[in-house]
């Protein structure tokens, strides 16, 4: 009887184990509204994990949305703007603007890059902080 309450507890243990290391290793979900320090930025996010990986998706109050998708850890989407660098000549050249977020600490940077269209190229790299809203 003891032997068997001993492997009942062993086997009770271990899938308590498993269980819980399972479940730290399910990535954090972005899912809601959400809104920088200024609040003139708001994202809504939608985000869901499958078999085949983590994907989302993000629309702005500003008119843009986007796809994005987890790698490493952190939630990643990209936006062109338009007129999104202004050239030492004075033109306005696009830029492609790439974010990652931590979903743990929603911590996170935004990367622009003007691809070279103004002489020189451009290449900015600029923190910031979400909080859900």
């Amino acid at each position: 009887m003891t032997r068997l309450m001993g492997t009942a507890f062993g086997i009770t243990a271990a899938a308590a184990l498993a269980f819980a290391a399972s479940a730290q290793a399910d990535p954090l979900l972005l899912n809601g509204t959400y809104a920088g320090g200024d609040a003139e930025n708001v994202w809504t996010i939608a985000s869901t994990c499958g078999v085949i990986g983590c994907t989302g998706s993000v629309a702005s109050n500003q008119g843009w949305t986007s796809p994005m998708t987890l790698t490493d850890g952190r939630w990643n989407f990209s936006v062109t703007k338009p007129d999104g660098f202004i050239c030492d000549d004075g033109s306005y050249q696009p830029a492609v603007i790439s974010i990652s977020v931590d979903p743990a600490t929603l911590g996170g940077v935004v990367s622009a890059d003007s691809n070279g269209a103004c002489p020189g190229g451009i290449l900015s790299q600029t923190p910031f902080q979400l909080r859900q809203v």
